[in-house]
């Protein structure tokens, strides 16, 4: 089971440690994008009540090669994907990018089948073009998405994945 405040954790550590590994190797220049907080209640150094200063972007952006990206991740521990836990500004700020010639995308971690899916911008939103359904089921990842696997050390490895989106743009 996963906690309410741990929802996403696993995924974000091995894109944390992949992205560190990248910068390391100066591959890529990728962060994780920090959570504006406005303290409420405060104990000395402690934060006991908070809210967030505004509606977030996405998870994550960069530079790759010269190109700007930016990506959400997320779990599931369902069979299909709920677009749902995809927020409306999370997938508009995908949209700007790709407006922009950036390179846009989810990862989404299917916890049911330990799976991993990288799913680019288009493909995402031919889905909701095309369905009314907000459940994209696995077999829609597996045909319009690309399929990620952890390497050693740890590392959810995408870089080869950016050199074939880029190729689109």
């Amino acid at each position: 089971m996963i906690l309410p405040n741990n929802r996403g954790m696993f995924l974000e550590e091995l894109i944390n440690y992949t992205i560190n590994d990248y910068r390391k190797r100066n591959l890529a220049i990728i962060y994780k994008r920090p959570v504006e907080i406005i303290p409420v209640v405060k104990n000395g150094n402690h934060i006991s009540k908070a809210y967030f200063k505004e509606k977030s972007t996405c998870d994550y952006y960069g530079l790759y090669q010269g190109t700007y990206l930016e990506f959400e991740t997320k779990e599931t521990n369902q069979t299909k994907f709920n677009l749902n836990s995809l927020k409306q500004h999370q997938f508009k700020q995908l949209e700007l990018v790709n407006l922009h010639k950036g390179i846009s995308f989810i990862i989404v971690y299917f916890r049911y089948y330990d799976r991993y899916f990288l799913l680019p911008y288009h493909a995402l939103n031919n889905w909701i073009v095309m369905n009314t359904t907000k459940q994209i089921p696995l077999q829609y990842f597996e045909d319009k998405g690309y399929e990620l696997s952890i390497s050693y050390p740890s590392l959810l490895d995408f870089i080869h994945i950016l050199n074939q989106l880029i190729s689109y743009i």
